[in-house]
Order: structure tokens, then C-alpha cells, then sequence
């Protein structure tokens, strides 16, 4: 699939929620929701519990920002767990990665 993304979740399963910017261009938005500079070109939010995770992922999905897959409890993990526990619904953008510069995003 040929979707374009600008950001992707690259890690959630602690009480931080951390996106990789790929470009400038979703910077503003995240900002507006609360996420700060962490790391080079990495954006982090803490939240306190499932609830506020769940918010976030709702509006990071809404933004089209994807969800990375991988090993263990990956972000795309997490967001499947939300929605099993019924703290939000619908589809997302997964990213998987098949090597450093080549990935593949499907809609879940």
C-alpha cells in the first residue's frame, strides 16, 4: 500500500508515548497536543494511565499517524489492546518495517 505518513507511534508501552517525525510537517499538531521535544526528531507525551494512552491514540490516529509494528509489546500492539478493551475504536495505520529505510503501512 502507498499511503504516506509523516509520523508514526515508534513507542507506547510504558506510561510515554513517543512519535518519530519523518518530516516537519505533523510537528505543529503533535505540539498542540501536548508532546515536547525529546529526542532528534522524536516527540514524547506522558500519560498517566489506559484512559489518556487511549485519547491520544484516538487523536494521533485522526492526525494520520501510524502505529509501528514489531517484536514484543510495539505500538500497534498497544493500540489493538485499547481497542480490545473497548477504551477506543476503529481502524488504524500500521507500519511494518522491512528494513531501516523501507516499510509498509496497512490499514487494521
Amino acid at each position: 500500500m502507498g499511503t504516506h505518513i509523516d509520523a508514526y507511534v515508534r513507542q507506547a508501552d510504558g506510561n510515554c508515548i513517543k512519535v518519530a517525525l519523518l518530516n516537519g510537517r505533523s510537528r505543529a499538531s503533535l505540539q498542540a497536543l501536548g508532546f515536547s521535544a525529546g529526542e532528534a526528531d522524536t516527540l514524547t507525551l506522558p500519560v498517566p494511565d489506559d484512559a489518556a494512552k487511549a485519547a491520544v491514540f484516538i487523536r494521533l490516529r485522526d492526525l494520520g499517524v501510524a502505529f509501528s509494528a514489531g517484536r514484543e509489546w510495539c505500538p500497534a500492539d498497544v493500540f489493538e489492546h485499547l481497542r480490545d478493551r473497548d477504551l477506543l475504536t476503529g481502524p488504524y495505520l500500521r507500519l511494518a518495517w522491512h528494513t531501516p529505510q523501507q516499510f509498509t503501512v496497512t490499514q487494521e
